[in-house]
């Protein structure tokens, strides 16, 4: 029987990435496994931000500019992520917030941590993106040593 150490679960808000949570969290409480949560702002600023952010910033006259308000939805991403994986039995969570190209910080960043198993979802927010250039799961899966589990 395969037993991870290190899973590591890139979300970006969708389905599929919730889903991907749910499971990588069941499986890191079976063996105390390390479970990094990662979340990758593109330069592309492909995000909806919340309306409430903006409207927020704009009712106290808050000087923020847009990539201010995209890194404040991916910090929101990760935290309910956190929140869905702790109730799932997730113990040893952490988070990251990266940016650049998603397939590649996410290959990367599973090497520089020594992740056994990734655990994503198979469409995110970017569907349409995903149809035209190839989805960031199957380029993180052709790109990574480590086990790949692609969740919908």
């Amino acid at each position: 029987m395969l037993v991870f150490k290190h899973i590591m679960v890139p979300v970006d808000g969708s389905e599929h990435a919730n889903r991907a949570v749910e499971i990588a969290s069941d499986l890191a409480k079976k063996d105390n496994t390390q479970f990094m949560l990662l979340h990758v702002l593109t330069r592309t600023g492909s995000y909806d931000v919340p309306k409430e952010l903006r409207s927020y910033a704009e009712i106290e006259h808050i000087r923020i500019t847009e990539k201010d308000l995209v890194e404040l939805a991916g910090k929101e991403i990760l935290s309910n992520a956190a929140n869905r994986a702790r109730e799932h039995g997730a113990i040893d969570t952490s988070s990251r917030l990266e940016s650049g190209d998603p397939a590649s910080r996410i290959a990367a960043i599973a090497r520089e941590n020594g992740v056994d198993l990734i655990v994503m979802g198979r469409r995110g927010l970017g569907d349409l993106g995903g149809l035209l250039f190839g989805s960031v799961s199957h380029k993180v899966a052709q790109a990574v040593e480590c086990c790949c589990l692609t969740v919908k």
